[in-house]
C-alpha cells in the first residue's frame, strides 16, 4: 500500500532535525491536546493511496504521484526554494517563479478535503449534469446508467485526480500567481509553525487551502522555515502596508491561522507550547477564535 503526501516533505524538513519535528494535535478520546516531541517527517502528512488511480493497470496505479507531483511539482518547487531562502525571490528565475507558483495552486486540489470528499461530489454533479442534457432511447439510457454506476468508485477516484493535475499545469492560474508581488519575511530565529494546510489566504477561501485568484485583494502566505514566510499579493499596496507591520504582528496572525486552518501543526521545538496548546484545545472545543487583525 503507498502512502502519499499532501504536503511536500521537502517543505516539512525544514522544520525538521534528524527527520523528526514537534506535532500538536488534539486527541477527542482524551479531550486534551496531544504533543509528540519525536514525530517523523517522513510520517506526517501522508495517507494511503491519496493519489492512487482506481482500476487502471498496476504500473499506472500510482501514476499521479511519482509521474507528476513528485517530478512536476515537489522536485522542481524544492529548487525554488532554495533559492528563496539563500538569495530571495528577485533571484528566481522565470522558469522557477512558474514553478513554485506550480505548488501554491498544487496545495489546494492535494488536501484529502479536496480528493476525498469534494472531488467525488463533484464528479457525481457533472454526471447528473450529462444525464440531464442527455436524452435517447430508454433502453439505451439505462444501460449508460448501469455502466456509470458500476464504474462510479473509479470515476469517484480518477477524475478528480486528473482535474487535480490539470489545475496545477494550467496556465491562467499560474500566470496569475506568477504577476503578484512576491516576498519574504524573516526572524531572527525560530518562531514560525506549520500546518497539514499550510497554505494560507485573506480572504478565506471555501476549500483548505484554496487560492481566491479572482479576488483583487487576495493575499497568501505560505510558512516556507521556522524564520521565514513567504507571501504574495495580487495587490500593489499590499506588500507596502504589510512592510510596516512589526514582525512580532505577522507572526502571530500567521501561526494562530495556521492553527485555526490545521489538524495538526508542527513545531521545530517546544518553545512555542505555550502558544499552541491552548490554541489547539480552545480550537477543538469551540473557546477560541484567532485575534482580529
Amino acid at each position: 500500500m503507498a502512502r502519499h503526501h499532501f504536503v511536500s516533505q521537502f517543505l516539512l524538513r525544514n522544520w525538521a532535525t534528524d527527520g523528526r519535528f514537534v506535532a500538536y494535535h488534539f486527541e477527542p478520546r482524551a479531550n486534551r491536546v496531544i504533543e509528540k516531541a519525536d514525530a517523523l517527517v517522513a510520517s506526517a502528512c501522508q495517507i494511503p493511496n491519496l493519489n492512487t488511480y482506481f482500476g487502471v493497470d498496476a504500473s499506472q496505479r500510482d501514476f499521479p504521484e511519482v509521474g507528476f507531483f513528485t517530478p512536476r511539482v515537489d522536485t522542481p518547487a524544492a529548487k525554488a526554494l532554495q533559492v528563496m531562502l539563500m538569495n530571495g525571490v528577485r533571484a528566481l528565475t522565470p522558469e522557477q517563479r512558474a514553478d513554485w507558483a506550480r505548488l501554491l495552486v498544487s496545495f489546494g486540489v492535494r488536501t484529502p478535503e479536496t480528493l476525498r470528499q469534494m472531488g467525488p461530489i463533484e464528479t457525481r454533479n457533472a454526471f447528473k449534469l450529462v444525464e440531464a442534457s442527455t436524452r435517447g432511447p430508454p433502453d439505451d439510457e439505462r444501460k449508460v446508467t448501469a455502466i456509470i454506476e458500476r464504474n462510479m468508485p473509479k470515476f469517484m477516484r480518477n477524475f478528480p485526480l486528473n482535474i487535480a493535475m490539470d489545475i496545477c499545469t494550467g496556465p491562467a492560474k499560474l500566470a496569475k500567481l506568477v504577476g503578484m508581488q512576491w516576498w519574504i519575511r524573516r526572524w531572527p530565529k525560530s518562531a514560525i509553525l506549520i500546518g497539514d494546510r499550510p497554505l494560507l489566504t485573506h480572504p478565506l477561501a471555501p476549500y483548505p487551502c484554496g487560492i481566491p485568484l479572482d479576488n483583487p485583494s487576495c493575499l497568501i502566505a505560505l510558512p516556507i522555515a521556522p524564520n521565514a514566510v513567504f507571501f504574495a499579493s495580487a495587490h500593489p499596496k499590499t506588500k507596502d502596508k504589510m512592510r510596516t507591520m512589526s514582525l512580532g504582528k505577522i507572526v502571530y496572525a500567521v501561526n494562530e491561522q495556521t492553527i485555526l486552518r490545521s489538524t495538526i501543526v508542527y513545531a521545530a521545538d517546544k518553545s512555542l507550547a505555550s502558544f499552541v496548546i491552548p490554541r489547539v484545545q480552545g480550537k477543538a472545543i469551540g473557546t477560541w477564535q484567532p485575534s482580529k487583525m
